[in-house]
């Protein structure tokens, strides 16, 4: 396979973590022990060009590298926040690419310029200058569009996704559209029906950064080099990321052992809720407890404050459901195991059959025995958190 995209410094501060990769080199590098022989075409900045053709040459990847003079970094707050998005200061000559099976995606620094079989594009973003065809891109057999839903709606632009599917489709010569959901898994739209849904696979951890990469890298490798039908490839890709996010690993893993995997149960809806729990009383943990509840929103799931204000801290002044408990509900407790209203909140929850998840970022060993040994899920970085505390409520 032929991946082109960039190579970007990556680092996140929680959890702690850092990286030379980007889309094309963790493209490559994910499918590396899938399809012997692949081939990454990238931009990277000069001083570290030498050590990329060192980790591409671990991974039996081939390099064409055009080395520039801008170190372009994302940051990360944590998985879920970019802190940091770089500019690059100047556009590059074009990435030429050609092959029976490429995998392009948008870059900051120049335009891939394709020429394939079967191409897969990711523009990375609804900038129409990212557009396969205005880049002079070309697939002489069939196309796929991946995009995250938000950005799919954005290339339409038509609120229906079906119907902004419809529109790239027309407009880029695509065979299909592929939408991302930012939970996991995916919809594949083919011609004007209606789109199918792919599940998204249950993981222990959840570190997103660069899943959209791995999704894209597996489909391209499944649906244009394996020759499956797109929705067989795109939940192959969906249970890739699902290995990917339980800890960023890398290569991936051939297919027999995705099998057995757990499939999240259904999307997020408005009947799903998560109870939040945690003291407010510093700025850091307002920001927490906010952010928390912004990311649940974001994914779908209805938020309430387990405390009625930040008033005395007693279960009896919860804003708790009637039991029984009301169907598709946790509760995510920020207390850090300290605070003593929240470790309430978490026996009142497990008495009335809610499942609790705890973010302990700091707590570690005999802090946390009373809570998993007593059925609560102890998780210790907030991305994790929310996507476990989402799980809870879907199972």
């Amino acid at each position: 396979m032929n991946v082109v995209g960039g190579t970007y410094f990556e680092s996140c501060a929680f959890p702690a973590w850092a990286g030379l990769f980007g889309s094309g080199a963790r493209a490559a590098m994910a499918v590396s022990a899938l399809s012997p022989g692949t081939r990454l075409s990238t931009y990277a900045y000069a001083e570290s060009a030498g050590d990329l053709r060192a980790t591409m040459a671990a991974f039996e990847v081939e390099t064409d590298i055009v080395a520039i003079g801008e170190r372009l970094e994302f940051e990360y707050w944590h998985p879920l926040r970019k802190s940091w998005v770089p500019e690059a200061g100047r556009r590059y000559a074009d990435l030429a690419v050609t092959g029976d099976v490429v995998l392009g995606f948008g870059m900051l620094e120049g335009t891939a310029r394709l020429t394939a079989g079967r191409a897969v594009y990711d523009p990375r973003s609804a900038d129409p200058a990212s557009s396969f065809v205005r880049s002079g891109s070309r697939a002489t057999e069939q196309l796929a569009y991946v995009v995250q839903d938000a950005d799919l709606v954005r290339l339409g632009p038509l609120p229906d996704p079906r119907d902004a599917a419809t529109g790239v489709m027309a407009r880029e010569g695509a065979t299909l559209v592929v939408s991302r959901h930012a939970f996991g898994g995916a919809t594949v739209y083919r011609g004007d029906a209606p789109g199918i849904p792919v599940p998204a696979y249950a993981a222990r951890r959840w570190f997103r950064i660069g899943a959209g990469d791995v999704f894209c890298a597996a489909f391209a490798h499944y649906w244009g080099e394996r020759g499956l039908d797109a929705v067989g490839a795109a939940d192959l890709a969906s249970r890739c990321v699902a290995w990917f996010n339980d800890g960023a690993r890398l290569p991936l893993p051939p297919p027999e052992e995705l099998e057995g995997m757990e499939a999240v149960p259904g999307r997020p809806a408005s009947g799903c809720r998560v109870y939040l729990s945690g003291p407010r009383r510093t700025m850091a943990q307002r920001w927490l407890f906010d952010e928390a509840a912004a990311y649940l929103d974001a994914l779908g799931f209805r938020t309430e404050t387990a405390f009625a204000d930040d008033g005395p801290r007693s279960p009896t002044r919860a804003n708790w459901p009637p039991r029984p408990r009301v169907p598709h509900s946790a509760l995510l407790a920020l207390g850090d195991v300290a605070d003593l209203g929240t470790n309430l909140h978490v026996g009142y929850a497990q008495a009335n059959g809610m499942p609790v998840v705890l973010l302990a970022e700091t707590a570690s060993g005999g802090d946390l025995t009373m809570f998993s040994g007593s059925g609560c899920e102890v998780t210790h970085d907030l991305a994790t958190a929310l996507y476990r505390t989402c799980m809870a409520c879907l199972r």
